[in-house]
């Protein structure tokens, strides 16, 4: 009679351990990477590193000294296009960075249910422009999700 107690046990343990990965795991990975976040809080984060207003040099050192994020392009005779692609251009100089480990997606997805994360993959970039007087004076944060 012992043993339906046990199976029991065994399955509390196991919805448990799924309930833990599937919704309280990647909230804890939103916490420690804030570009797992969603959009508008990610830039929050990159506006704290950066502040408007901030010369391009220092926002070059503060994003060559980031561990996590890979330099795309550094560029002191054109802005960024905004949104990417198109012909409208953010600024007079532009830098832009992949914002993951090697410009890597990360798991789970920004998505405001990051269970569905582990089914998706999500990539950020990021797009600082500048002012002829290299004066930061916009921010954009770019995640694109993909299956």
């Amino acid at each position: 009679m012992k043993q339906p107690k046990k199976i029991k046990e065994v399955v509390l343990n196991a919805l448990f351990v799924s309930l833990f990965v599937l919704i309280v795991l990647p909230y804890i990975l939103m916490l420690i990477n804030p570009m797992r976040r969603p959009q508008s809080m990610a830039t929050h984060y990159v506006l704290r590193l950066t502040p408007i207003g901030m010369s391009m040099e220092e926002v070059i050192r503060i994003v060559e000294n980031h561990r996590n994020w890979d330099v795309w392009w550094i560029s002191r005779e054109r802005g960024f296009p905004r949104p990417p692609g198109s012909s409208n251009i953010m600024g007079e100089k532009s830098i832009a960075v992949w914002a993951g480990p090697s410009g890597t997606s990360f798991w789970p997805s920004t998505s405001p249910f990051p269970a569905f994360g582990w089914f998706f993959r999500t990539s950020v970039s990021i797009f600082w422009g500048f002012d002829e007087d290299g004066k930061l004076i916009y921010v954009f944060v770019r995640q694109s999700h993909s299956g």
